[in-house]
């Protein structure tokens, strides 16, 4: 009889903390739907989180991002992830394939949220060139602050982070003191040094913009395109973010593991895999860090994950 009453009382003791929990799912879940003004979505990938999809960030068809919140008592921060695609094309679900999702994963793990955004492209009809792109990410930072208390996510805990075009949005965005307050980190993957075009001269011997804008009609109208008319003075300095870093900026992490010499192939034609994530960006990134004393990390010392995590720790 005993033993009847003590698995009885067991039973209602598990029943009771299942109902509490499934409780404080329900009030998790429905607080974040009406503060993003969307429902809990299907996951891409299995995990201990919670999906919510395109959430509009801002007013144009392409400011839409990702939220995989963490199902824990205490969130240690967040990630703001952007995808490649030389702002010409790719999706944030492009993130959800390996290896970035095996970053997600390790970052979901350890209590850190990840927003992951689209962006407008440099051909779309609302674009005013690239640096349309750069200020949105910019709004997706301001959005996820404005948010960020009310999810349960520290505000000031936040890491910017992105693959190629992505990599520039976060360090456009973590280098300017006007968008970087409440952000602990930058990392920037297979990333370019700079977005005034002319700087990528002094890294590749026989490389010249003109010249290339002379002899392929289509590239001088990305090239347009990019800049949003001709590459004026000012234009150019707005978009040259290496010369905004200093000591003050949040820690660097970069990684370019692409290692040819030449930017062209054995048909004398420009190989882009190269001109835009050469090894040669990265330490271009890492000499300006050097020089103002900002501190940085590379796949030398620790993973992304692992860079990412030791600052939100702290």
């Amino acid at each position: 009889m005993k033993k009847s009453l003590y698995f009885v009382s067991l039973l209602a003791l598990l029943v009771y903390a299942c109902s509490i929990e499934e409780g404080s799912n329900s009030s998790t879940v429905m607080t974040v739907s009406q503060q993003l003004n969307t429902t809990e979505s299907r996951p891409p990938f299995e995990g201990d989180f919670w999906f919510f999809n395109n959430i509009s960030y801002g007013t144009k068809p392409k400011n839409k991002l990702d939220l995989f919140l963490p199902k824990a008592n205490t969130i240690k921060g967040a990630v703001l992830y952007f995808h490649g695609g030389a702002f010409l094309f790719g999706t944030k679900e492009d993130l959800y394939e390996s290896p970035s999702k095996e970053l997600m994963l390790s970052l979901l793990s350890e209590d850190i949220a990840v927003f992951n955004a689209d962006y407008t492209f440099i051909d779309d009809p609302e674009s005013e060139g690239v640096i349309t792109a750069l200020k949105e990410g910019e709004e997706v930072i301001r959005f996820v602050e404005q948010k960020a208390s009310a999810l349960g996510i520290p505000a000031t805990q936040l890491v910017l982070a992105g693959i190629s075009a992505g990599a520039g949005i976060a360090q456009w965005n973590g280098f300017r003191q006007e968008s970087n307050s409440s952000v602990k980190g930058i990392v920037a993957t297979i990333a370019q040094s700079s977005y005034d075009l002319y700087e990528w001269e002094q890294l590749f011997s026989g490389f010249s913009i003109d010249s290339l804008r002379a002899q392929q009609e289509e590239l001088d109208s990305l090239f347009i395109k990019f800049y949003n008319g001709e590459a004026t003075p000012e234009k150019r300095a707005a978009l040259e973010y290496r010369s905004f870093m200093d000591a003050q900026d949040p820690p660097l992490y970069v990684y370019n593991p692409v290692y040819g010499e030449s930017i062209f192939n054995t048909q004398d034609s420009l190989d882009f895999n190269i001109l835009f994530h050469s090894v040669k960006h990265a330490d271009h990134l890492r000499e300006k860090a050097l020089q103002v004393g900002l501190d940085f990390s590379g796949a030398y010392r620790e993973g992304p994950d692992g860079f990412i995590i030791r600052l939100l720790s702290r």
